[in-house]
């Protein structure tokens, strides 16, 4: 079973290094790199082509910036059966590849694979995700789901896109990989999570002065739980918003990140406003 890695990268050099030394690791070898490089110079092509003689890539250059654009470019470029997401700088173990394929190979019925991501030499990672081994689900994905982590084996199945109003450098700067497996547990795919699985990513602590950043990513939440409630009809999903936007209520009552909490609560508001369904 061949695996594709659709990988875009923009700003990145020496993360970028770390991941493609992961990949030269691999116990398993049968994959390929498909790289889609935003960067307005070729900073990140002359790193990837020392790798070109140790692994397969395909290189394709973007003059557009949106990580959902562009991982779609690179998957229309994907020959493998099964599709990974990895950062450009995060970092696989050498065994993380083997274990998606082993996974797939002994449960056939089962078309996602996810695990968790912790940053290097810490017990934490960007996000909250669970601790035990659960079955993927509507109402789970957002905990055991990072962008990262998780694999499709599509098989002989058409591809599915990403939403490419959703995500960072898009409208609704969020919610585009949550969405994305939503849209799978929908079409009747069955997924697994392993917690004790690592992909070693940096973590993305919470900047409360980054207002614009996160007003984005409320605009994305917004937005994610309209597509789920509204178009596809999981009621349930409302809880989730009411949920997030009780507690920013709560926080900007008790704690000094008043503006922080009063941005995101409108960012999820407008997000879910303004989103289109088509």
């Amino acid at each position: 079973m061949k695996v594709s890695l659709v990988m875009p990268t923009i700003n990145v050099t020496t993360e970028l290094e770390l991941f493609l030394k992961s990949l030269r690791t691999q116990t398993y070898k049968d994959f390929e790199l498909i790289v889609v490089d935003q960067n307005e110079g070729n900073e990140a092509f002359e790193i990837v082509k020392d790798y070109e003689e140790e692994f397969k890539i395909k290189y394709a250059k973007s003059d557009e910036k949106g990580l959902s654009l562009n991982r779609n470019r690179g998957l229309v470029l994907m020959e493998g059966e099964i599709v990974g997401f990895p950062d450009d700088d995060c970092e696989y173990q050498p065994d993380t590849l083997e274990k998606v394929v082993a996974f797939f190979e002994r449960k056939k019925n089962y078309r996602i694979y996810s695990c968790r991501t912790l940053e290097r030499g810490k017990t934490y990672g960007t996000g909250v995700m669970e601790k035990k081994d659960m079955e993927i689900t509507k109402d789970n994905v957002d905990k055991t789901v990072k962008s990262i982590t998780f694999f499709v084996n599509y098989k002989k199945d058409d591809i599915i896109l990403f939403d490419e109003n959703l995500g960072v450098g898009a409208t609704f700067g969020s919610g585009e990989e949550t969405d994305y497996v939503l849209t799978l547990l929908h079409k009747g795919y069955k997924g697994r999570y392993f917690a004790n699985d690592i992909i070693f990513h940096p973590a993305k602590k919470g900047n409360y002065s980054d207002l614009d950043r996160a007003y984005k990513y409320a605009l994305g939440f917004g937005a994610l739980v309209k597509k789920e409630v509204k178009g596809r009809k999981n009621r349930f999903y409302i809880l989730k918003y009411w949920k997030r936007q009780f507690r920013s209520f709560v926080g900007m009552i008790v704690t000094r990140n008043r503006r922080y909490h009063r941005v995101v609560m409108k960012g999820r508001k407008i997000g879910y406003k303004h989103y289109e369904l088509k």
